[in-house]
């Protein structure tokens, strides 16, 4: 298995998404709990299977990922070959923090498993609305750079 398998409480948050899916694979309601009472290595291979299209299709359409904690702030910006980051530390007796900045290149088939694991890490995919203010912020720290 490429991802880990969701948790029942990730599966009732998208019960929507796993119903249409069970149904492209040829089960309704009906014949799903059929399964799940007859046959659980297929109950597992399907919930496995789900999981994968979801990590998938999920860290496919992420760009920022941020976690924030009272000692740091880790911001990452995800292209399809590589990833930036940026690191906020705070100084102790200082209001300016130091800052570090960073960049990993990896084969883009690798793109959805690096988001993958900073997810499992904690952290989160910053809103859509948060993408411009980030998206500066890259560039002002490309510019710094030079």
């Amino acid at each position: 298995m490429r991802y880990r398998r969701l948790t029942d409480k990730e599966l009732e948050a998208v019960e929507k998404d796993f119903v249409k899916f069970l149904s492209s694979q040829g089960l309704d309601a009906p014949e799903w709990q059929r399964v799940k009472s007859e046959d659980p290595a297929k109950v597992d291979f399907l919930l496995d299977e789900f999981s994968n299209l979801f990590w998938e299709s999920s860290t496919e359409r992420m760009t920022y990922l941020e976690r924030k904690s009272d000692a740091d702030r880790w911001v990452f910006q995800f292209s399809e070959s590589s990833a930036k980051v940026i690191r906020w530390v705070k100084k102790e007796g200082s209001e300016n923090p130091d800052l570090f900045s960073g960049m990993k290149e990896f084969p883009q088939e690798a793109r959805a498993k690096e988001i993958f694991l900073l997810l499992e890490q904690g952290l989160i995919p910053c809103p859509e609305e948060r993408h411009l203010e980030l998206k500066n912020l890259f560039e002002k720290e490309d510019l710094q750079a030079l």
